[in-house]
């Protein structure tokens, strides 16, 4: 009969006795320190810490914390992990994270001390995990170059066959294009606040990235101009703080399914040119002008138009609620609504819409006969939120000159159509007058939230006036952050 292995007090060692693959899951959670404590255990336990396809260094979490280290200690810990990944030779790896902050230039000794170099340390421990034939690279470091130059991100990351995703955060850093005749296996691309040599690192990506379905670029230096056309390409987002220059972007695919591009905080324009077909969700937010193409958007279901307040630089607010024919969830802000009516052209028809959520400041006098023109658009709508942003231009005045008998005379079709309305309350009565004129002729109407920011007293006894045509359950809340309908975004 055969005994179970016993470890020396006596305890059945089952742990050991687990498949290789179920020990390298378990060791997949444990940070680095606790992975070279466990190296410490046996020979065996080194052997399995030295082959766990996952090394993550650094970051929250880790087991010590790097930036509250003395110079000394950062040396000893530095030393430690070169042996460690020197000892882990050329075992395969499947997830390398690195994230490490170099001492700000304030902060170096004169003469420098040992930090100065951390950053080549780091790269060879990039390199390594190339030569480990790596899946999934993760990299988050910020140094301080003490000649001020740009720290080169090494380019035979690009070239590692292995490599499916690539998240690369490296203030200080510049990437450069590999050479166009390897033909990347990257299937997921991050990069976030590096500069950009020049523009032939997007003809890379879109030259020598077949494989690639998912692509960030947050915040890059060095370059105004983007351009991607990628037959593989499934997910964009974008996001621009540049201060001082216009950016241009091109982006082409005719896989794509998602756009996310948010350039909120660049106070210059951004000049878009998207030529997606199958895009199904859009999401686009901040200052752009007149050079703006969306293409053709007859499959999108769900878009967030939230322009930047400059609606006397942007005529092109009807083309562009007119391209939304086909979508289902829609997100607008005040300033496109505002746009759009000043325009004189033709009412967007938005028939297949069945939720709408409208960001505005207060209800203010001259917003509501625009938002008239969008709601007569809509025919189907069953979710309404009319949510309230409040700004430092929001009026105090002029937010009380539409009743209810106003709306009625409108002959709105959704008022028929529509099951759950959410309104928050801000100056004034439009608002109410609104809820009031919803309660009295939605006959549909299942549920109604109130978000009040004045007494809710005050708000029940204005709505108690309504004679409510169905048996929608009216509920009052006090004013926070809405539900946002794209949440998955």
């Amino acid at each position: 009969m055969k005994h179970k292995r016993k470890s020396r007090n006596g305890e059945v060692d089952r742990f050991s006795k687990l498949p290789k693959e179920i020990l390298h899951h378990i060791l997949s959670r444990l940070v680095i320190r606790d992975l070279a404590r466990f190296c410490c255990v046996s020979s065996t336990c080194k052997e399995l810490a030295l082959s766990a396809p996952s090394v993550s260094i650094g970051g929250y979490n880790c087991g010590f914390d790097i930036d509250e280290m003395p110079c000394e200690l950062r040396l000893k810990l530095v030393n430690a992990l070169d042996r460690f990944l020197i000892s882990r030779g050329d075992n395969k790896l499947q997830k390398f994270s690195l994230s490490w902050q170099g001492h700000c230039e304030d902060e170096m000794e004169d003469p420098p001390c040992f930090c100065v170099n951390e950053s080549f340390r780091m790269i060879t421990w990039i390199q390594n995990a190339v030569r480990c034939n790596v899946e999934k690279l993760s990299v988050n470091m910020t140094f301080y170059e003490p000649d001020g130059e740009l720290l080169p991100f090494p380019c035979c990351v690009f070239k590692c066959a292995s490599l499916r995703s690539l998240n690369v955060e490296m203030s200080f850093a510049v990437l450069k294009a590999p050479s166009f005749s390897f033909s990347s296996n990257l299937e997921t691309l991050e990069l976030s606040d590096v500069d950009i040599a020049d523009e032939g690192f997007f003809k890379w990506i879109s030259c020598s990235c077949k494989l690639l379905k998912k692509l960030i670029l947050a915040r890059l230096n060095g370059i105004n101009i983007i351009t991607i056309e990628s037959s593989s390409l499934e997910d964009f987002f974008y996001i621009h703080y540049e201060v001082l220059n216009t950016s241009y972007l091109n982006i082409s695919g005719e896989k794509i399914e998602k756009i996310n591009i948010d350039c909120r905080y660049s106070p210059r324009s951004t000049l878009l040119n998207i030529i997606a077909p199958k895009v199904k969700y859009l999401m686009l937010e901040g200052n752009v002008k007149n050079n703006l193409n969306l293409g053709d958007l007859d499959c999108l279901q769900e878009a967030s138009i939230i322009m930047e307040p400059i609606v006397y630089e942007f005529d092109k607010a009807s083309e562009v609620l007119s391209s939304l024919c086909s979508v289902e969830v829609l997100i607008l802000n005040e300033a496109i609504i505002k746009a759009a009516y000043r325009e004189e052209r033709m009412h967007a028809q938005l028939d297949k819409i069945w939720c709408l959520r409208i960001n505005t400041g207060s209800f203010a006098d001259d917003l509501v006969p625009a938002v008239v023109s969008l709601l007569r658009g809509t025919p189907n709508l069953c979710t309404l939120y009319m949510c309230y942003e409040p700004t430092s231009l929001d009026p105090k005045s002029n937010t009380s000159g539409f009743n209810k008998k106003y709306w009625k005379k409108q002959n709105l079709n959704f008022i028929s159509e529509v099951e759950e309305v959410t309104i928050e309350l801000s100056a004034g009565s439009n608002g109410i007058e609104f809820a009031r004129y919803v309660l009295e002729h939605a006959k549909s109407l299942e549920k109604m939230v109130i978000r009040y920011l004045t007494r809710e007293s005050s708000v029940k006894k204005k709505l108690r006036k309504s004679c409510m045509i169905s048996n929608a359950a009216v509920i009052f809340k006090k004013y926070r952050a809405s539900v946002d309908p794209l949440s998955h975004y």
